[in-house]
């Protein structure tokens, strides 16, 4: 299994945990990747793991990527190849083990990646590795419904070769969390907060510009709320100075990087979770891991018509503008729906539950196989 980016973002949350449903289904695994700094994988016993550490240089850092890659597999052996998105330091080494051992390879394509780039020569470079990389696989798989068309429509990739595998979460850790008490201590939030969370990458996809505005107007207006910001990226710092420029640095709190095997703790102790994306392109490819992870939590979820929200229409409030959140916030905080709940993280346990989805994934490589 080769993760094309870090192991902190949420396609490398996702890829992790495919390879441990895997390798609990008996399979061999290797799982290689970069990895960010000051970030840590928990490890696993049952799977073999190599990492190069991100240096911030990126083209140095794929072409390090593409050499741990090829290298290990190599001595690896693989009889199937899992490529997380059409990036060089996957495919290559992907593509030329399927030449040297007759590996079945295959590629999950979970964003529109070069939708994020202003910049027409990056966008340009980003688009053609979309365009060249998936034609040479035995299979390509998709967690969103936008995306398996486009797979179909304009990659042209035959449909027997396209698999929908739904975007997952490792629901039993969620059902069955409790509220994290060093994270309770450690921001400070006592029995009468109201707690938010909104859990994001602070990168260039973040929409944090647009989200931070609402938050404030939202906390000018209610004094017992404050707000977990759960994520990291380049535009973090840039974020806090924008919240101390409000005066709510106190309300609106940072937490950083946080485990993802601490993140069902950490949202247990909120009541609501919001989830934005800007109406965008890139977005509307998008499936939201927050949004299935807040309500498997027990959170009463705010989130916008955009990605795949609509598919928890009976479980969430949708929001067309982001104008509407902060009314739409103060009314969930209220809510206490035991009933709502329980359905909404039964959806989420019977349809997208890890287990289930990589147990059936399996059965149709191997059936594929024969």
């Amino acid at each position: 299994m080769l993760n094309s980016i870090t192991n902190e973002s949420g396609g490398g949350v996702q890829f992790w945990s495919i390879a441990k449903e895997l390798a609990g289904l008996g399979c061999e695994v290797l799982f290689l990747e970069r990895t960010a700094p000051r970030t840590k994988r928990r490890k696993n016993s049952r799977i073999r793991y190599g990492a190069i550490r991100d240096t911030g240089l990126l083209g140095l850092d794929i072409l390090r990527a593409t050499s741990l890659n090829l290298f290990r597999g190599l001595l690896f052996k693989p009889d199937y190849v899992f490529a997380l998105k059409p990036m060089p330091n996957t495919c290559i080494p992907a593509l030329l083990l399927k030449a040297i051992f007759k590996s079945t390879v295959i590629l999950d394509i979970d964003d529109l990646d070069f939708a994020y780039y202003s910049d027409r020569f990056k966008q340009g470079l980003v688009r053609s590795w979309f365009s060249r990389f998936p034609q040479h696989f035995d299979l390509v798989t998709t967690p969103s419904a936008y995306l398996q068309d486009y797979i179909l429509e304009d990659l042209r990739i035959p449909r027997e070769r396209v698999y929908f595998l739904a975007q997952g979460i490792e629901s039993e850790r969620f059902l069955r969390a409790s509220p994290n008490e060093f994270y309770r201590k450690k921001y400070g939030i006592d029995g009468n907060d109201k707690i938010v969370v909104y859990s994001a990458s602070l990168g260039i996809t973040s929409d944090f510009d647009v989200v931070l505005p609402m938050l404030v107007e939202l906390l000018q207006n209610s004094q017992d709320i404050k707000i977990l910001v759960i994520g990291d990226g380049v535009r973090k710092e840039y974020f806090n100075s924008e919240v101390k420029a409000s005066g709510q640095q106190n309300r609106i709190i940072f937490t950083g990087y946080i485990p993802h095997s601490d993140m069902p703790g950490l949202l247990r102790l909120a009541q609501v979770g919001i989830n934005y994306m800007a109406p965008s392109v890139a977005n509307q490819y998008r499936a939201s891991i927050k949004v299935r992870e807040y309500l498997a939590a027990g959170l009463n979820v705010v989130c916008n018509p955009v990605g795949d929200a609509e598919i928890f229409q009976d479980y969430v409030v949708l929001c067309p503008a982001i104008e509407e959140f902060p009314d739409a916030i103060r009314r969930a905080l209220e809510i206490n729906n035991h009933e709502m709940i329980r359905a909404a993280r039964a959806f989420v346990e019977n349809r997208y539950s890890w287990p289930r989805l990589v147990e059936k994934f399996l059965g149709h490589l191997i059936n594929s196989d024969e």
